[in-house]
Parts: structure tokens; sequence; C-alpha cells
């Protein structure tokens, strides 16, 4: 008895939270906007800092901003989470991406550590480029296309941009990567994801 009050607690849930899709297309969109502003933000300044900086003041660069953003990501999600909880089902997909994320991570980490892929300064830019657009391809699939398809973006970006204008990588990678990510948030927030 108390499985199938769940259940059907759980099936209240999820329709209830289809028709707030249907009713409010735009809410995902500008609850996602935030955080294509800060990490926009944060790779503009760190890669335009990676380009003239001395070694010491890039890595605490980066260390300063990963902080600063992943402080303000999170503290927007306990937010979001409180003031717009997320159904069971979205909720459970998001543990699977987030799953699937760690695992692509451990594959970089052990391919790095077993040297099979080199280690330098210049090659973690291209592989945190390479993991956060996976991030949005995987966070694309869950949520909408638009995501995704700024998630290919940065991959075709950053693969061609370290085959062919290493020298330039670390601009590019802030004009066009970060400013991808900021023109997005900036316009999410404005018209949010359409119901797709």
């Amino acid at each position: 008895m108390g499985k199938n009050q769940n259940d059907k607690e759980e099936i209240i849930e999820n329709l209830s939270h289809i028709k707030t899709l249907i009713n409010h297309k735009q809410d995902y969109g500008k609850q996602a906007a935030p955080y294509f502003i800060v990490w926009g933000c944060v790779w503009i300044i760190g890669f335009l800092i990676s380009s003239t900086g001395s070694i010491s003041v890039i890595n605490m660069t980066w260390i300063l901003l990963a902080i600063v953003g992943w402080l303000f990501s999170g503290i927007t999600f306990l937010r979001q989470k409180r003031n717009y909880p997320m159904p069971k089902f979205l909720n459970n997909q998001f543990k699977m991406l987030w799953i699937g994320f760690l695992f692509i991570f451990y594959i970089f980490v052990f391919l790095i550590g077993s040297k099979l892929l080199p280690l330098s300064f210049h090659h973690l830019a291209l592989y945190s480029f390479l993991l956060i657009s996976i991030l949005y391809i995987l966070l694309g699939i869950v949520l909408t296309r638009t995501i995704f398809f700024m998630g290919l973006w940065l991959i075709v970006l950053g693969t061609a941009t370290y085959s062919f204008l290493s020298d330039y990588m670390y601009i590019i990678f802030a004009i066009l990567g970060g400013g991808c990510l900021l023109l997005t948030g900036i316009l999410l927030n404005r018209k949010g994801i359409k119901n797709e």
C-alpha cells in the first residue's frame, strides 16, 4: 500500500513538472543563465591572464577564479534547489549525468597518470576546455539542444584552435569560448529555454 501511494505521488509530481514545463517554458533557461554568465567571465579573465602572465600568476589566478566560480555556483544551486525543487525524474537524470561526467573525468586522469596523454599547462588548458565541452553536451541531453550545440561548438573550437592556432589558443579560448558562454547566459537570462 505504501509503495502504491509513493508511486501515485511520484506520478502526480512528474505530471505537475510536465505541466510546469509547458506553462513556464523559460524557467530552466533563466535558472541556467547565471552559471553560463559566471563561468563565461571566469574563462575570459583566466585565459586572458594565461596569455600574458607568468606561471605563478596564472596558477594563482585560476585557483582564485575557480574558488569564486564554484562558490557562486554552489550558492546559486542551493538557492534554486530551495526555491524551485527539482522533480525526482529530472533529479535522477542529473545524477546519471554527473556519474557519466565523473567517469569521463576519471578516464582523462587515468590517461594523464599513465602518461598516455602529455601533461603540461598548455595541454591542461585544452583538457579542461574539452571536459567542460563534454559537460555541456551532457547537460544539453538532459535540458535543451541549445546547451548541447554549445558543447559541440566548444569541442570544435578547442580542437581546431589547438591544431591550427596553438600560439593564440588562450586568446581564442577567452574571446570565443568565454564570450560564447557569457553571451549564451545573457540570452538565456532574457529569453529562457523554449520547451523543445
